[in-house]
């Protein structure tokens, strides 16, 4: 008998869930690209600095480079007159150092002359109008400042940037500084997606079949696989027949992971888990605490020399579909694509209206989110049905209802987790309150 019936339902509470799916992953191999091509990839390795950075002491503005001993007491009515003995543009040296009595005129960020200590700011100077080839100094504010000491961004040596960093367009700036043209980063995820219902239609096809309803599922989760830096393969729209799941699976042999979408309860036309048990999926649980999508699955398919392919196998219901793949497929696409930070980021709200769920679930509720600050207010999108598809457009972020907590009144905290993270490896800018993470 199929695994899935002589088992029954593991009920695993969220967190053993998102536990059994992220324990023991490993990271998928390194490749070497060029740095213009690894935004939103993960590094592979520590990057070290060749060298200090900046090199040498330099100027943080333009102005003029001095002793701080000589401008003491400077005033406007009272200006230090020095000799400008030079001038240094950005790029070149300035052969000798300042004397005592002595200035040389620089940019930003030049090398600071030896014996200088000081950039006084050209607009506490006259310009050297006054007097050619002499400085008069009207303020002594800037003494003993203005000068940006060598290996102040970091020493040779140090670490700019750590395993399992998400390159974002900082990162490629840390590694451009740190002259890194060609960077080490994990492989991204392969990942073949299957739906299947014979009342589901392509949209190649949904005009001319008005009767059936377009398969909107595999394109959510090939985008949501591109925003997580996997490469998503659509497989199309399997039947109700064994013969065409296996058909369609066969073309899902190469991929890293399999995505199922539907299929996933005890219906008569849910075949996908016998037809997977019969090529030797390996079933790790199936149907977890939380709503919508308890009806979940994961396990692997073994591969020959000891490899195996993850199979998700996530709910038909586009609002459970969508919900499960956000927190588990999601996270595990980012872990085995070499990320160390794998969750969006979570803000308290304030609830606009009473928030209720199942009891013994963990509730995801999808909510709108409106003012700023402390005043930071969800409200749900609508209906929450499992089969509804609008709600997912207009939604902000999934409010998080606890196991155990039944409702959550108009007016207390509530847990929100946000979905305009594309990554997942940056805080999305808002104001209120404290971050967890789901």
């Amino acid at each position: 008998m199929p695994d899935f019936e002589s088992r029954g339902e593991d009920w695993l509470s969220f967190d053993e869930a998102r536990h059994r799916v992220l324990t023991d992953l490993a990271p998928l191999p390194a490749e070497i690209v060029p740095l213009e091509q690894a935004l939103g990839r993960a590094l592979s390795h520590d990057v070290v600095a060749p060298t200090q950075l900046p090199p040498w002491d330099n100027s943080a503005m333009d102005g003029y480079a001095v002793r701080g001993s000589d401008v003491a007491g400077a005033a406007k009515e009272k200006p230090v007159i020095l000799t400008v003995t030079g001038v240094i543009h950005a790029g070149t040296r300035f052969e000798g150092a300042v004397g005592p009595g002595e200035a040389v005129r620089i940019m930003t960020g030049s090398e600071i002359p030896g014996g200088a200590d000081t950039v006084i700011r050209v607009e506490d100077t006259d310009r050297e109008e006054t007097d050619g080839g002499n400085i008069r100094i009207y303020s002594e504010r800037d003494r003993g400042r203005h000068v940006r000491p060598a290996g102040q961004d970091w020493s040779e040596g140090a670490i700019t940037l750590t395993s399992g960093t998400s390159i974002g367009p900082g990162a490629i700036a840390v590694l451009a500084a740190t002259r890194v043209a060609m960077v080490s980063v994990h492989r991204r995820p392969t990942v073949a997606i299957l739906a299947s219902g014979d009342e589901l239609v392509d949209l190649d096809h949904a005009s001319v079949d008005p009767h059936r309803i377009p398969e909107s599922n595999s394109h959510f989760a090939s985008a949501g696989v591109r925003a997580a830096g996997g490469t998503p393969t659509r497989l199309g729209i399997a039947r109700d027949e064994r013969a065409d799941i296996r058909e369609h699976l066969a073309r899902a042999a190469d991929a890293d992971v399999l995505v199922t979408i539907g299929g996933a309860s005890m219906g008569e036309g849910d075949l996908f888990k016998t037809v997977l048990e019969d090529l030797g999926l390996q079933l790790e649980f199936w149907r977890v605490q939380i709503r919508p999508g308890s009806p979940m699955s994961f396990g692997r398919l073994p591969r020959e020399g000891g490899s195996s392919q993850a199979v998700f196998g996530l709910p038909g219901n586009p609002a459970s579909a969508f919900v499960t793949f956000e927190l588990f497929v999601r996270p595990f696409l980012l872990a085995l694509a070499g990320h160390a930070r794998l969750d969006r980021p979570t803000i308290s709200a304030v609830a606009a209206e009473d928030f209720t769920t199942a009891e013994d679930l963990t509730g995801f509720l999808r909510v709108r989110l409106s003012g700023s600050g402390a005043g930071l207010e969800a409200s749900l999108t609508g209906p929450q049905g499992s089969g509804l598809v609008g709600s997912l457009g207009a939604a902000d972020g999934l409010a998080v209802i606890p196991e155990g907590v039944k409702r959550i009144p108009r007016g207390d905290p509530i847990s929100v987790m946000l979905l305009d993270d594309p990554r997942g490896t940056s805080s999305t800018p808002v104001e209120p309150g404290s971050r967890t993470s789901v």
